[in-house]
């Protein structure tokens, strides 16, 4: 079958198999029809009787190729197979022609091999048949002379060899063309179902990741609710990052990480800065005064924990870079620049750029917003703030392209505080 769909692809492709098909079966109906008025002429009346019932043969069979009615390519092989048969063992018998013919026979008979499918006995049985109807053929063909072969010229005869040999190919790519065209159908029907299947997961891996993020949110929220006033927090921090990252790309900072791909990960990322805080007591969270050494121990905790809860709940997740992203965020957005930070005393560009965009902006978001432990300051004090720590806490490039916003940073305030 591989050889067969070889020949297929080559003569034809899969797209314009239905076109030809139709063409082929309209052009066999055509010379079925000429081939009336030859036999006629010629005064060949059997042969013109048997023209008028392929005529209507292959009639059914091109209103059966246009209406789609063929199911089962087995069948049109036998019509097709039979009409051929017929027409050179009466050919023989009335005009006596020689055998270049016969080979069709023999040619249409091992077709059968390629075309009947899941039934090679009768495949076998029907290419033996045609072998032997060749061989006795080509044995009688020397002695054998038909009762109209005085009749014929030998100009009309000529034409009418040229004739049959075009009956022969027209068959054979009629049934080669019904097969193929049959074959595109399934093709496109299984084409069809991947990519409904395709949709279908899609749609179901976009409805998991949405609901997801809505968990993941809900949870960043609930935890963040333990530690300040509000849950805005969440999306003021966002939208700093969204700042920061968009800025950043649109000047071609860090080109080879700041990607449209990249802001994307990492503004979905930031609500999960300080899911962590999930692990640290309320007495150290909410109190108002500075924490013991032992508390801040305990609070340092929330950046390797949120690394591992995010890990947990995200890793189901096929979107790895999402995930790592997400995790680069919890983890490191208390390292500094200078390498006094923490969880790992990472420095410099050994910060992940995810987590330097986070710490610019969470830290103003602190200074800005109220705490249990501390009132809120202005834009302005910090700003300032922001400015003097460039270098030592923070990455020295994103502080510039985060204060070069004041703006956005003003609008972002007044649409998310209360």
């Amino acid at each position: 079958m591989k050889f067969f769909e070889k020949i297929k692809d080559s003569l034809i492709g899969a797209q314009g198999s239905e076109i030809i098909t139709r063409v082929v079966a309209v052009f066999a109906l055509l010379y079925h029809v000429a081939a009336l008025e030859f036999f006629y002429l010629m005064k060949v009346y059997p042969m013109f009787y048997f023209n008028c019932a392929s005529v209507l043969l292959f009639l059914i069979v091109t209103v059966m190729i246009f209406s789609k009615f063929i199911k089962d390519i087995t069948i049109s092989y036998f019509i097709c197979y039979s009409e051929v048969l017929l027409h050179q063992l009466l050919a023989d018998y009335f005009l006596g022609i020689s055998s270049a013919f016969h080979y069709f026979i023999l040619l249409m008979g091992f077709l059968g091999f390629l075309i009947i499918k899941k039934k090679k006995v009768v495949a076998v049985v029907v290419g033996i048949v045609s072998t032997l109807i060749f061989i006795i053929l080509e044995a009688m063909s020397a002695v054998y002379t038909g009762p109209y072969e005085d009749l014929i010229a030998e100009k009309y005869l000529l034409g009418l060899r040229h004739v049959n040999i075009f009956l022969g190919v027209s068959v054979l790519l009629m049934i080669v063309l019904i097969y193929s065209s049959k074959a595109s159908s399934s093709e496109k029907k299984l084409e069809a179902q991947i990519n409904k299947k395709s949709k279908e997961v899609l749609y179901q891996n976009t409805k998991i990741n949405r609901l997801q993020n809505h968990i993941i949110n809900s949870l960043a929220a609930l935890v963040e609710n333990r530690d300040t006033d509000t849950g805005e927090h969440i999306q003021r921090t966002s939208a700093y990052v969204e700042i920061i990252a968009r800025k950043a790309f649109e000047n071609h900072i860090y080109p080879d990480v700041i990607t449209e791909q990249f802001i994307s990960l990492v503004t979905r990322a930031a609500p999960m800065h300080d899911i962590g805080k999930i692990v640290v007591p309320d007495e150290i969270l909410k109190k108002p005064g500075r924490l013991t050494p032992e508390e801040f121990e305990q609070m340092k905790r929330h950046t390797t924990e949120g690394g591992r809860i995010i890990e947990e709940i995200v890793g189901i997740s096929e979107d790895k870079k999402y995930l790592q992203t997400a995790i680069d965020v919890s983890k490191a957005h208390h390292e500094r620049w200078d390498g006094k930070g923490y969880p790992n005393n990472l420095k410099g560009d050994e910060i992940p750029v995810s987590s330097r965009i986070m710490a610019i902006a969470d830290v103003f978001d602190a200074l800005v917003s109220p705490r249990c432990y501390k009132d809120p300051i202005s834009v302005d004090e910090a700003v300032k703030i922001i400015r003097e720590e460039e270098g030592s806490h923070f990455d020295p490039i994103l502080v510039e392209v985060f204060l070069s916003e004041p703006e956005q940073i003003r609008q972002v305030l007044r649409t998310y505080t209360k």
